[in-house]
This record gives structure tokens, C-alpha cells and sequence, in this order.
């Protein structure tokens, strides 16, 4: 259970000093809020890093879960809504194609 729910199912805020940063973003996102399944943690950060505003944030992800640190729980839950927003998005331009 996360300290911290987020705007991304699976994925929760913890307050911590791992790796140095004071909080942490972490889990495994929900494909069917994301409309996209990846095939490790490493593919969506991937893209998280080409559609994100990433600024602040430091990552390491492992194979089957995602990380990104920050400074402050605030910087994380913003993050966190941009995800959301940019995957809503996309969800919403996939659909109207079809």
C-alpha cells in the first residue's frame, strides 16, 4: 500500500530516501488506464521520457517495476497527472481512428 495514491492506477507515492531522493514514485501502471501494455518497466519509461515533462525526476526502473524519484511529493503527484493526461490523450486519438 502506498503512502500516496497517484493520478496513475498502480502506480503509488512513497516518501523514502532510496537512491537519494526524498520520494518516490513506483508500482506497475495499469495497462487498461493506459490503453498500452509494455513489456517491462523499462519500455514505459521509456516512454514516459519522450512524452513527460521529466524535469526534477530521476529514474530507475527495474525489468517488472517502474521508478522515478523526486525532491518533493508535490513534483511526483504532478508527474504523475501528466502521465495520466498524456495516456488519456492518446487513448482518446486511438479511438476516434477506429
Amino acid at each position: 500500500m502506498s503512502d500516496f495514491p497517484s493520478a496513475v492506477k498502480g502506480l503509488g507515492i512513497y516518501k523514502g530516501d532510496w537512491e537519494g531522493a526524498q520520494w518516490t514514485l513506483t508500482g506497475i501502471p495499469s495497462s487498461e488506464q493506459l490503453g498500452h501494455q509494455y513489456e517491462c518497466a523499462y519500455d514505459f519509461e521509456d516512454a514516459v521520457k519522450r512524452n513527460v515533462n521529466c524535469s526534477g525526476i530521476d529514474f530507475d526502473s527495474e525489468f517488472c517495476q517502474f521508478f522515478a524519484y523526486a525532491k518533493t511529493r508535490a513534483r511526483l503527484e504532478s508527474f504523475a497527472k501528466q502521465i495520466a493526461k498524456h495516456y488519456e490523450k492518446a487513448k482518446k486519438l486511438t479511438e476516434s481512428l477506429y
